[in-house]
């Protein structure tokens, strides 16, 4: 399962640390994000993860693909997995420092999950209800799932609130 591997923690908790002491947490999100772009291209990533390619090619390639778009510290960080054979652990690091930086930022991200899609009414009165008027911290992912039959599924990192009418049926 992706985002709990304890060595793509460590980089994680590393990463953070620097956001944290120098308070860069938006600039690693958005260089972070270019990295997940580039993560997703699975010709670049086998590439990249690929123990042929020497230590000095990868860093090229990794020049090439993501310099200009990210900051020097986001690429020598890649650069270092890289040369250490651990680019593989990539996407689990960028899990566990959405989680970390979230905790930071006090971001609460939740899934619903709804029988019907909801109207604008309804999507402003959860956010009311879950965020307490601070709605900046508050990121909602909807999903429809019509065997619900009404009511709704709220998760919120591992809990789980059910409040589907399927669910007081059965």
């Amino acid at each position: 399962m992706p985002g709990r591997t304890p060595a793509a923690k460590r980089y994680a908790e590393a990463v953070a640390a620097i956001a944290r002491q120098e308070n860069s947490w938006e600039q690693w999100r958005r260089d972070l994000d270019a990295v997940k772009e580039v993560v997703q291209n699975p010709q670049l990533r086998v590439l990249l993860e690929s123990p042929r390619l020497a230590a000095g090619q990868r860093g090229a390639l990794l020049d090439q693909t993501l310099g200009g778009k990210v900051a020097a510290n986001t690429l020598n960080l890649l650069k270092v997995m890289g040369r250490r054979g651990r680019l593989g652990l990539l996407t689990d690091m960028l899990v566990w420092f959405d989680e970390i930086a979230d905790r930071e930022l006090g971001v609460r991200r939740f899934v619903v999950t709804t029988a019907a899609p909801l109207d604008d009414d309804q999507r402003a009165r959860l956010r009311q209800r879950l965020g307490g008027g601070d709605e900046r911290t508050l990121i909602i992912t909807e999903r429809v799932d019509p065997s619900l039959i009404g009511g709704l599924v709220l998760q919120e990192e591992d809990i789980i609130r059910d409040f589907s009418i399927k669910t007081r049926l059965e």
